[in-house]
């Protein structure tokens, strides 16, 4: 009886013990939290990159990770999210070029004016080994760059008048990104650039700032139009990138095979945001004219490429040896 006894007490044990190693073992463990940054909305290109991340990242590696997209600014500005990449609080972002500036000083190259001739030309810089290397200089910053996307080519709107020429612009209120490169360009225009995070929708419709600088996905989906943008010019002055980023020690700390799946996920992620951008822009420039947005159609770009040109001759070092490559890549 004795020796049945002690066989019942060896079973518990034995169930206890497979009862904690199941409680401890990986397969078990609460997936790890991915959280990424996104300053617009839902319907942009931004988060619909970050929402195609998720799906392949939580595909591939079914209850390993949880990634929650933060839109909406919900996190901060994007200066504020970048920072917080940077020191990890947040894992990940997806975020204009624009103030990667005050992180990555050389990747004002891709910001200057009228530089890519076409979105076919910004694939060739941005996917190529011009964009690999920005890419490299990101880590220098505590930062991995996954992949470039699209924001599209930046256009111009105002409350007050509409814009042909740089003199149109003069003294306008004209809201820019936080980046030294965009104030310089909007006061070689000579209109009154004001750095200023966004959303902005609440300063354009109390008159805090007369206009801002968009491509037509932002402009569309933001409906500034609703908020007093009563006029267009496609002035397309600059092309505006987007890019996948992620804290380099969470990066580095990953097994290769899940870095693997993070990285392909970004470019399923910046492909979903090339075509949403690529696929819309007409339909939703056509969507603003019919909402009564005066458009114009074709300024004097001349005048505007001759006021601006002070801004590429400025460059110094790393930054005008890149912007020099770009120019031999797109010409």
């Amino acid at each position: 009886m004795k020796r049945k006894g002690s066989r019942f007490v060896f079973a518990g044990v034995a169930l206890a013990l497979a009862a904690l190693v199941a409680v401890a073992s990986p397969s078990s463990a609460a997936p790890q939290k991915v959280n990424i940054g996104v300053v617009v909305g839902p319907n942009f290109a931004h988060t619909m990159a970050a929402m195609k991340f998720k799906e392949e990242v939580e595909k591939n590696l079914p209850g390993k990770y949880e990634v929650v997209v933060h839109h909406s600014a919900a996190l901060g500005n994007e200066l504020q999210v970048l920072q917080q990449v940077q020191l990890g609080t947040t894992q990940m972002a997806v975020t204009t070029t624009g103030p990667m500036e005050s992180f990555v000083p050389e990747i004002k190259a891709l910001e200057m004016p009228f530089l890519f001739p076409s979105y076919e030309a910004a694939d060739k810089v941005l996917d190529g080994p011009i964009g690999m290397d920005l890419m490299k200089r990101f880590e220098k910053a505590g930062i991995v760059g996954l992949r470039f996307l699209d924001n599209g080519f930046r256009d111009v709107t105002n409350s007050k008048r509409p814009v042909k020429t740089p003199a149109d612009l003069k003294d306008l209120k004209i809201r820019t990104m936080e980046s030294p490169t965009h104030l310089a360009i909007w006061r070689a225009i000579g209109a009154n650039p004001t750095p200023m995070a966004w959303p902005i929708v609440t300063q354009l419709q109390q008159g805090v700032i007369d206009g801002q600088e968009n491509p037509i996905a932002v402009i569309f989906g933001a409906k500034l139009n609703e908020a007093g943008q009563k006029y267009l010019t496609l002035t397309r002055h600059v092309y505006s990138a987007l890019v996948i980023v992620a804290n380099k020690a969470f990066i580095d700390k990953m097994p290769p095979g899940d870095r693997k799946v993070f990285f392909d996920a970004a470019r399923a992620g910046s492909l979903t945001g090339r075509a949403y951008i690529r696929t819309n822009e007409a339909k939703q420039l056509a969507a603003l004219k019919a909402a009564g947005v005066q458009v114009v159609e074709n300024p004097d770009l001349a005048a505007f490429r001759a006021k601006t040109a002070p801004v590429p001759a400025a460059l110094t070092g790393d930054a005008k040896k890149i912007y020099e490559e770009i120019r031999k890549v797109v010409k």
